[in-house]
Parts: structure tokens; C-alpha cells; sequence
């Protein structure tokens, strides 16, 4: 019984790194698969390669589409075949440019048969490799080991589930097909993990090439545009979860803006870099034309919301972005040296959390940003004034400001 159903995506690649993914998925240990290619409309040299590589193997489908649509639409026709497939219980996707070892599908599968009932993920660690298939040397594997193993819970704020892995058909079935590309892997465990269990397995069973020419991942480092797209898929998959959970906001960005300057739309890009994502930002264009808006705009990000006060001085428009803040905590953005790091707003909070194990944490107490990612506290009083960068106390704040 062929019980695993693999879906290969293929547009424009090497062919000598097509050749060595076709082998290494032909080659496994563990023979009973349907291995289903889809050609998202692929030069006719690359289908060659394909079919060459896998001519008279009767557990390949090939798939020709005539346009390239992307990876998520492709992978929707791939396993759509699948599902038509009633002996299909356990489904994964690889890549056409990466190296899959013998033992890849079976430590997957035993994983997903050990494992207790509720569990529908498995997946394993894997080794990093350049363009020319040399092992790259970071991360150590001791620490990709650590960075992996880790609770489904933290997946909102760093996808460490990475690209090998399996999971339970049923499962798939339910939470429907891939989408929000270029992060639609990311968006798929978080719907996913929603509905089961994961496991994690030590074992290195593939290798995977990082940054080769044709990778998504070279794409999205050739332009601002690119990572912005990235950028906004990712926090939309980030928020769209915690709306799906019910999980709140825990900061509101207050971001007076006089215009759309060079200078305004950096701040802007910096604090979305931040790797904490679980905040909002309102940002109050004080232009007499909105032109700060027209310009931000363009910068998308799904936790923002754009208020329009034309020539409002800053301190009316602090007052207005507080109305808009019902989180825990506040923060007015813009001149100040937060953020030094993009790391300082997660350092922020676990900061706070380590105060407040210390029993020294009040509504009272501040936090901020000193420079090269050091984190420092204080503690205000009603009457001191308000200080761009620093992390209230929302009541505090508004105590404040009255």
C-alpha cells in the first residue's frame, strides 16, 4: 500500500540540483509513496530533466501547468491529486533544489505511528548547505538541535519547524490548502498545530541549500519590495493566528508622524523588524495633506491603523493615539534611540517578566531602550512628563497625559 503521498513544485532550476532532489526522493529506503511533481510552467528543459530522471517509475505523476503561479497554488494542485488517492494516510512536499536522505520518509512516518494519537506533525532537523553543496557551518547542530525543540506554542513568533517534516492527511484535509505565499509553510503549521500535537525527531534527514540562485529565499533578498512582501505575509500569518486564538494585542506604537521623509519611513521600517510582533501601531499623520499617509501606506503591515489630524500639534495627537490604546502597555515612537537592536522590544518584555519575578514591578515602572540593545527601567510619577521610547504602563501612561 503506497500510504505517503510527496509533492515536488517545480518552476525554473538547476538542473544539476533537480537531478540530485529527483534521486534522493526516488532513492528512499522506505519504497510505497505516490510521488506527484507539478510543473508551475517550467521551461521545457526542466520538464526534460523530469522526465528523464523518473521515466518508467510507476509511483510518479506529472503535472504540466501551462503558467507559474506560485509555490501555494501549486502545492494545492499537487496534493488535490492526493487526496483523490484513498490509500494516501501521510503527506509531505520537498523541494526541487534540496537533498532528501534514504531514511527521510521512514523516520517521518514511524514518527507520526509511534506518536500518541493527537499528535499530526512530525518533523527532524536538517543540515544547511551552500550552493555547492558544502555544510555550512552555522548554526552548530547542537544549537539547531535546541532551536528546534520547541513547544508548537512558539511558533507565533519564530517558525522553527522548517522544511522537513510530515503530516497526518486527515488533518490536511480539514484546514484546506496552502495560501499567504511567500510564507504559505509558516501559515500552513500554524493552522495545522491548531488541530494536533507535533513531534520532533533528532535525526538530520535531509540537506538543505541555502540561498542557491533560483531559491525563493535568494528572491527575497533581491529587493526592499521583495522582503516587505515577506515581511507583511509573515505578521498577516502571525495575526490572522492570534485573531484565530483570541489572543490580544499586548502593545499599542503611538507614531506622531509630520510627512512621509526618508527619515520617517526608516523608524517605520525599523520597528517592523522588531522579532516581537504582538503589538499595534497607530500612526497619526500630522501633515496638512496627509502626505505621510500616501507615503506609509505603501509600507504594509496588518497590525497598523493610519489616523489623520492635519496640523495637529504632537501632543494633540499623542492624546488621540491613546484612545486607540487598550493593551497593557504603550508606547510612543519616534525620537528616541529605540529601537537599537531588532531584538529590543522582545527583550522589553522579558525584561519585564524578569522584574516581575523579582517582585520590583509596578504600574509605575518604566522600560527603555539604552542603546546597543541594553535594557534599562525606571519609575515615574504621575506629574513627570512622557518620554518618547519608553514602555508604560498603559494606565500609567494615561495618568500621565491627563
Amino acid at each position: 500500500m503506497k500510504d505517503v503521498g510527496i509533492v515536488m513544485p517545480v518552476y525554473k532550476q538547476d538542473p544539476l540540483y533537480l537531478e540530485l532532489a529527483l534521486k534522493s526522493v526516488l532513492d528512499q529506503s522506505y519504497p510505497n509513496y505516490h510521488f506527484v511533481i507539478v510543473s508551475d510552467g517550467a521551461p521545457s528543459e526542466t520538464v526534460d530533466v523530469i522526465k528523464e530522471m523518473t521515466e518508467g517509475d510507476e509511483r510518479v505523476h506529472l503535472i504540466l501547468k501551462k503558467d507559474n503561479e506560485g509555490v501555494a497554488k501549486t502545492l494545492n494542485i499537487g496534493f488535490d491529486y492526493l487526496m483523490g488517492i484513498e490509500e494516501v494516510k501521510y503527506l509531505t512536499w520537498v523541494s526541487s533544489d534540496n537533498i532528501y536522505y534514504p531514511t527521510f520518509v521512514a523516520k517521518l512516518k514511524n514518527a507520526l505511528e509511534t506518536a500518541p494519537n493527537d499528535v499530526g506533525l512530525s518533523f527532524s532537523s536538517f543540515r544547511h548547505i551552500d550552493r555547492d553543496g558544502n555544510f555550512l557551518k552555522e548554526p552548530s547542530l547542537e544549537q539547531f538541535y535546541k532551536y528546534q525543540n520547541q513547544p508548537k506554542e512558539n511558533l507565533l513568533e519564530v517558525c522553527f519547524i522548517g522544511v522537513s517534516f510530515m503530516y497526518k492527511r486527515d488533518l490536511a484535509k480539514e484546514i484546506g490548502g496552502y495560501r499567504l505565499e511567500p510564507v504559505e509553510d509558516y501559515d500552513y503549521w500554524l493552522r495545522l498545530t491548531e488541530k494536533c500535537e507535533i513531534v520532533y525527531i533528532e535525526d538530520v534527514l535531509m540537506e538543505y541549500r541555502k540561498n542557491s540562485p533560483l531559491s525563493l529565499s535568494a528572491q527575497l533578498k533581491s529587493s526592499i519590495d521583495q522582503h516587505r512582501r515577506w515581511r507583511y505575509a509573515f505578521n498577516l500569518a502571525k495575526q490572522e493566528a492570534r485573531n484565530r486564538r483570541n489572543i490580544p494585542f499586548m502593545l499599542t506604537v503611538i507614531y506622531p508622524v509630520e510627512n512621509g521623509s526618508v527619515q520617517t519611513i526608516e523608524k517605520l521600517e525599523a520597528l517592523f523588524e522588531q522579532t516581537y510582533s504582538n503589538y499595534k501601531v497607530i500612526i497619526i499623520d500630522r501633515s496638512v495633506d496627509q502626505s505621510a499617509i500616501n507615503v506609509l501606506k505603501h509600507i504594509e503591515d496588518p497590525r497598523v491603523k493610519f489616523i489623520a489630524l492635519s496640523g495637529a500639534s504632537e501632543d494633540k495627537s499623542i492624546r488621540s493615539g491613546m484612545k486607540e490604546a487598550n493593551t497593557p502597555f504603550t508606547l510612543i515612537y519616534g525620537k528616541s534611540v529605540f529601537p537599537s537592536t531588532n531584538t529590543v522590544l522582545y527583550n522589553f518584555f522579558n525584561f519585564y517578566n524578569h522584574l516581575t519575578q523579582q517582585k520590583v514591578i509596578n504600574k509605575k515602572v518604566v522600560i527603555f531602550d539604552k542603546g546597543k540593545g541594553a535594557i534599562g527601567y525606571a519609575v515615574v510619577q504621575s506629574e513627570q512628563e512622557w518620554v518618547f521610547g519608553h514602555l508604560y504602563n498603559t494606565g500609567k501612561l494615561a495618568e500621565i497625559l491627563t
